[in-house]
Formats: C-alpha cells, structure tokens, sequence
C-alpha cells in the first residue's frame, strides 16, 4: 500500500505556484506602466528637452497643448471624424448584426467573414484598397474619405458587440409584441433598443476610440486633413517636444477611461465577450 504525499508538501507547492504566478504578474504590470510613468514625468519637465525632470515640476506644456491653436484644430477634426465615423458603423452596423443573430440565410457565413475583415486584415492592406477606389471618386484627401475608411474599420466592433447583445435578449419578447400588432421600429424603439443600449454604448465607445486614435488609415487617404496622430507624426519629425508627452499622457487617460466605461456596460448588460454569435 503507497503511502500519500504529505499534505505539508502539498502545500509548500501551491504557495510556491501562487508567489510565482504573483512575480510574473507584477513584473508584467511594471513592464507595461514604466513607459507611461516615464512619459507622464517628461510631461511635467519645466525645460526644453524631451527628458525626465530633475528639478520644479510644471503643468506648462499641458497649458501649451491646450493653447495651441494648430493642435485645437487636430484635436477638432479627429473628434468629428470619430463621431461621424461611430454614427455610420451603427447605422450600417446594427442592421448587419441583427440579421446574423436572428436569421440564417444562405452566404450567412461568408457575410459574417466579410463583415469581420478589417479586423483580420492588415491595416496597410485596408488603407491602400480604400486609397485606390476614393482616389477613383475624387475624394481622396478629405475629411469624407477619412470617415468613410474609418467606418469600414471600426464596423465589426458594433457587429460583434451589437450582436452578442441581440443575442442575450429572448427572441419570444418580439414575437410576442410582433402578434399585439406592434411594427418592427416600435420593437426595435420600446424593447431591441432598451436592452441592448449598454452594448450599443460599449460599441460606440470602441468605435470611437479606434477612430480617434487610427493613424495609417489617415496617412493613406487623408491628405492634408490634419488629425491628432498625423500631426503627432509631423512633430516627431523636427522635433520631440514634452508637449508630445502631454498629448500622450491625456490620450492615455482618455482612451483608458472610454474602455473602462465600455468594459463596465458590457458588462451591465450581460454581454460576454466569449459568446457566439448564432
């Protein structure tokens, strides 16, 4: 008859397992939060130079940032290119993703490929197609081109995250006020739209996000439409200023909290990331 491992043993083992687990994690998160801790401790230097102060701290390039009429104007047009773009990915989106929940169709899965592409596709592949057909209509360059590639790329965040909305609401709620007479636009206003509003939320958030801070799609196809990453890219290019920094610091708050937010109404409305879309 074998004897049991000592359950001692046993336990040293599991402590180790966590305290190594914990090591890794901690080193992980150092590793990711050291270059923002740099940058937002560049951003506060009183000098001239991009480095880490070593004397007074200052908030001077944060006023430069916002004074600045040249960034202003950047900070203006990518926030209306991300709004437009959001917009025109619901619009075309919600649609989209209704029909993949709840009907199947012949080509189901080749729609739900083509409608999933951007996100498979390198971003240089996308930019360079949507360069060729805009510069054929004549609208390469402007702020229309920009808004129109930006909604084929920020489209499968609301087709995945509409979807999986669709999804979690019981489709006998429809049929049922479907049978009372109600059209399809009351369904959609008085019960699709209510229970999925957090998820719509979410998508937008996301859609939002990726648009505001999508800098190749730009460069391809903007021209002289200045956004925030394509007026960053022109600075690196003369000069790295701590006003870069700045900038760099106040995306990252702003980016990190648009996420948390969307995170948090996904999950308010149940939405799990894991599921599938039927």
């Amino acid at each position: 008859m074998t004897k049991a491992r000592p359950r001692p043993r046993r336990r040293a083992l599991h402590i180790a397992a966590d305290s190594t687990l914990a090591f890794v994690g901690i080193v992980t998160l150092a590793f990711i939060l050291m270059p923002v801790a740099v940058v937002f401790a560049v951003s506060l230097t009183a000098g001239e130079s991009f480095a880490i102060p070593t004397g007074a701290l200052s908030l001077r390039w944060y006023g430069e940032l916002f004074g600045d009429a040249h960034w202003r104007h950047a900070f203006f047009n990518s926030v209306s290119i991300g709004v437009l773009s959001t917009l025109g990915a619901l619009v075309l989106g919600l649609p989209a993703a209704y029909a993949a929940t709840r009907y199947d169709y012949r080509g189901k899965f080749v729609v739900e490929g083509l409608a999933l592409s951007p996100l498979l596709l390198p971003t240089v592949a996308i930019a360079a197609g949507q360069y060729l057909l805009l510069a054929k209509l004549s609208i390469s360059g402007t702020m229309l081109a920009i808004v129109l590639t930006h909604i084929v790329y920020v489209m499968p965040f609301v087709f995945i995250i509409c979807g999986l909305g669709i999804a979690a609401i019981d489709p006998q709620l429809e049929a049922a006020a479907f049978s009372l007479g109600a059209s399809r636009w009351t369904i959609f206003r008085r019960i699709l739209l209510p229970n999925m509003l957090p998820s719509v939320v979410a998508a937008a958030l996301l859609c939002f996000v990726s648009s505001f801070d999508e800098l190749v799609l730009a460069l391809f196809v903007g021209g002289g439409v200045k956004t925030v990453p394509l007026t960053i890219l022109g600075e690196l290019k003369y000069q790295l200023k701590p006003t870069i920094a700045a900038l760099s610091v106040s995306l990252s708050l702003f980016t990190v909290t648009a996420a948390s937010l969307a995170i948090l109404l996904m999950r308010r409305g149940k939405v799990k990331l894991g599921a599938v879309v039927s």
